[in-house]
């Protein structure tokens, strides 16, 4: 049987990319070994409309009900092994694309496969126009995040920063109308997929059989805190508890396989066309060659945040050819994270607090809940003493039978487990975040925990309604070989989290009490107060047993330089991946280029910024990157508002879209 060279273990870029491990086999051992994250309070996400409403016409996201609707439109595609697209979520183009699970096996046609959810948001011009720019693959974090969620909710808005302003509606039919054009424009598909296991991808994973002993587990693993909420956390912690290697050979099909389709629908319009006489026979020639698929040599335009820089780093590292633009935004130190001791991560957490009380200060009593005439010093004091007394004295909240206003539904304990895990979450978009955590912090001060407990209960619910494990029903069809329930269930976020990361790391398996006592001690000289809760993600892989037989141990770097230079950005204070990693790994991509965004919170989005997008812009447009030591400023600040207003109608929409991004990147 032949086999496409991109895909099969005999190419000498992908020969070794993955490891013989089927998803059934993880799903098995997983349903034993794994546990789901421990997923804190999420703030803001509960804001009055009115303070995003304005934005809402912005990019028009895919409504939160529909997209948590994952059964359609995937279960009425059939799965191929071409790219098939279909009309989806309104403006978007979905397919479900075969690949062989075991990317290792002698014949690919033969063994199990797998079958990837993939969006597409169309370019604003055909594939036959010279404007046309080809593919941007969108790579969110987790691991365990839904791309296709992540396309749907941020695809449009991504869209218009990367996109030229230019009017997409202007005729320019050649290459010579194009190069005369005072500035080259360019628009990109935006791409994303549910990768292996993920999701509306199938087969897909979960660690419990039911919703029930899911939302059981969860309630166990909130009842013992988090790590130095207490004396004994520790101890009842200890023992509790699909590598990213086959996304990158996924990754290589799904750009070959779009090279296919741009091939073939080119040939589709250009019939159409040529027979309505709307393009000339010798503009045909110009358009066959620029759209014909590079067999083994499509390139990627990759915008990767957070865990997805990891899986760009894979990329460049083992398929550095391939590259034609690359932004690894919230940077992760990739060797740190693979060797499973994540200590690159945590040295600015501590710094954003302080950063913080300084805005607070600044905004005033009418901004901002916790102000102090004495300054931001005290400001940040208060807020940790806050926190800090409830280790000794928990808060009860009285419930609200009745449902009035509070919205309660039962009385409450506010623990400092749930708080410091409020905090931290809050610390990945301040600006959204801090302010209302603020305002229930002064009200656990003066003895009211109402506020505080009404949103974390309401969140609890929406999130036991939104990411159901998988119903004794799925179980059901599973024995059938049935995969129709994934498509028809939310698959918790945390199984395959949590699966992804401990079969990903080395390093931790076998790990004593004592060794990671001296872990965590490490981890707080970075950062006091957020050690361990960032431990506990580690203490999930304590006992992980299952081990790919095969894996890329690096190294994580592209001596000779990528096929064109990366972009790495991030943020000046960023909780758990610091602007100093953006810096390391640029050492390992020679001519890299690093751009800072002075503000707080997880990535460049955390804080809008006309700089940060105007750099981007033109990265991806013409290939430019920012001049060394680029620190961009911010237009928005948290409690502040924004402090730089946008010039001229262009710069307001991009600026509206930005702030937009803002305030729902941590929902």
């Amino acid at each position: 049987m032949n086999q496409d060279p991109v895909s099969s273990p005999s190419n000498a870029h992908t020969s070794a990319l993955f490891p013989r491990i089927s998803l059934k086999r993880a799903c098995i051992i997983g349903a034993v070994l794994c546990v789901a994250l421990l997923d804190y309070t999420q703030y803001g996400r509960l804001q009055d409309e009115k303070i995003w409403g304005q934005f809402k016409s912005i990019h028009a996201p895919v409504p939160q009900k529909q997209l948590r609707k994952s059964n359609e439109p995937w279960s009425q595609i059939t799965p191929s092994k071409e790219l098939e697209y279909h009309d989806c979520f309104g403006g978007f183009r979905c397919a479900r694309l075969d690949v062989p699970m075991d990317w290792n096996q002698s014949n690919l046609d033969n063994g199990p496969h797998v079958q990837l959810a993939v969006a597409r948001l169309p370019a604003k011009v055909p594939v036959i126009d010279p404007r046309y720019g080809g593919l941007l693959w969108l790579q969110s974090g987790g691991p365990g995040e839904s791309g296709i969620d992540f396309i749907l909710t941020f695809g449009k808005s991504i869209q218009a920063i990367v996109h030229s302003p230019h009017d997409a509606t202007a005729v320019i039919s050649t290459e010579k109308d194009m190069a005369s054009d005072a500035q080259r424009q360019v628009f990109y598909d935006i791409l994303a997929i549910d990768s292996r296991g993920l999701n509306n991808s199938t087969p897909c994973f979960s660690c419990f059989p039911s919703a029930s002993s899911k939302q059981r587990w969860d309630v166990r693993a909130s009842a013992e805190g988090v790590l130095g909420s207490s004396d004994v956390s520790f101890s009842n912690l200890w023992g509790e508890d699909a590598s990213s290697q086959p996304r990158i050979a996924d990754m290589v099909v799904v750009i070959e396989k779009h090279g296919q389709w741009r091939q073939r629908e080119a040939a589709r319009v250009l019939s159409r066309d040529h027979e309505q006489q709307a393009v000339l026979s010798e503009e045909v020639t110009a358009i066959t060659q620029r759209t014909k698929r590079r067999r083994n040599e499509e390139q990627l335009l990759f915008w990767g945040f957070s865990y997805g820089t990891v899986i760009g780093a894979h990329f460049a590292a083992m398929q550095p050819h391939r590259v034609q633009r690359m932004v690894l935004d919230g940077v992760v130190d990739t060797p740190d994270y693979m060797a499973g001791t994540r200590l690159q991560s945590l040295h600015d957490t501590d710094s954003i607090v302080d950063r913080q009380a300084e805005n607070c200060f600044l905004a005033g009593p009418s901004r901002c809940a916790l102000y102090d005439v004495g300054g931001a010093r005290k400001i940040a004091e208060r807020f940790r003493n806050i926190i800090v007394n409830l280790k000794r004295h928990p808060l009860s909240v009285p419930g609200d039978s009745d449902g009035g206003a509070a919205g309660i539904l039962a009385p409450d304990i506010i623990t400092y487990s749930d708080v410091i895990g409020a905090t931290f979450n809050a610390l990945y978009a301040p600006i959204q975040s801090l302010p209302p955590l603020m305002s229930d912090l002064a009200g656990i001060a003066r003895g009211n925990g109402t506020a505080f407990a009404a949103k974390n209960q309401k969140i609890s619910r929406q999130s036991s309604s939104a990411e159901q494990t998988i119903s004794n029903r799925h179980l059901q069809s599973k024995s059938k070989s049935d995969d129709s329930a994934c498509l028809t269930q939310r698959i918790s976020p945390g199984d395959t989290r949590t699966a992804i990361m401990c079969t990903d790391v080395n390093g931790t398996s076998g790990m004593s009490q004592v060794d990671f006592q001296n872990y965590i001690a490490q981890l707080e000289t970075q950062s006091a107060f957020f050690a361990g809760p960032f431990a506990q993600v580690r203490m999930k892989c304590i006992d992980w047993q299952l081990r790919p037989t095969w894996r890329f141990n690096g190294p994580f770097a592209a001596p000779g330089g990528p096929n064109f230079p990366l972009l790495l950005v991030g943020s000046t204070r960023d909780p758990v991946t610091p602007i100093a990693n953006a810096h390391t790994v640029a050492t390992r991509f020679p001519n890299s280029a690093v751009l800072a965004v002075d503000t707080d919170g997880h990535s460049s989005f955390s804080g809008p910024s006309l700089c940060m997008a105007r750099y981007i812009r033109a990265y991806f447009q013409k290939g430019e990157r920012p001049p060394l030591e680029t620190v961009c400023e911010a237009n928005e600040k948290s409690f502040l508002g924004v402090v730089k207003e946008a010039e001229g109608p262009e710069e307001r929409e991009l600026l509206d879209v930005l702030r937009w991004i803002s305030w729902h990147w941590n929902d």
